[in-house]
């Protein structure tokens, strides 16, 4: 019955994987352009050159590149054991929300702190679904000598 179960749903978290691929690196254009975007208005061509608004849409990109560059290498692990792929599935959709809210959260100046904190949070819950679907499969490899 699980593996029924299992091929049923198999299609369905790795479209949902795959679009959550597509939306991180779309968000991540997103934060480019909003970077370029405050640069071009404000004739700023190095750092941040004081200016709030710019430091934040820095540090937004910046926060996304490493956090997100790290926390896809297990579900992308995961992603290609069929029996582990709602783990993968999982962590990015928690990846994504986390990653968004944090940086929608950062890019005001009269931030709401919560904002930010809820996605810091959903990135951590993330990275502990990547690592309990990695337990599981290293479980799954010990299992199968």
């Amino acid at each position: 019955m699980y593996n029924e179960i299992n091929e049923f749903l198999y299609p369905f978290f790795q479209i949902g994987f795959l679009l959550c691929v597509i939306f991180l690196v779309i968000w991540n254009r997103v934060l480019i352009v909003r970077v370029v975007k405050l640069r071009r208005e404000k004739k700023i061509l190095l750092e941040s050159g004081g200016d709030e608004e710019l430091t934040r849409a820095i540090r937004c990109h910046g926060n996304f590149v490493e956090s997100v560059s790290l926390a896809v290498i297990i579900p992308i692990i995961l992603f290609f054991q069929k029996e582990f792929v709602i783990f993968s599935f999982l962590a990015l959709v928690l990846l994504c929300i986390g990653r968004y809210t944090h940086s929608e959260g950062l890019k005001n100046i009269d931030e709401d702190i919560q904002y930010r904190r809820r996605g810091m949070y959903f990135s951590r819950y993330s990275n502990y679904v990547s690592l309990v679907g990695l337990a599981f499969y290293i479980t799954h490899i010990v299992m199968s000598f």
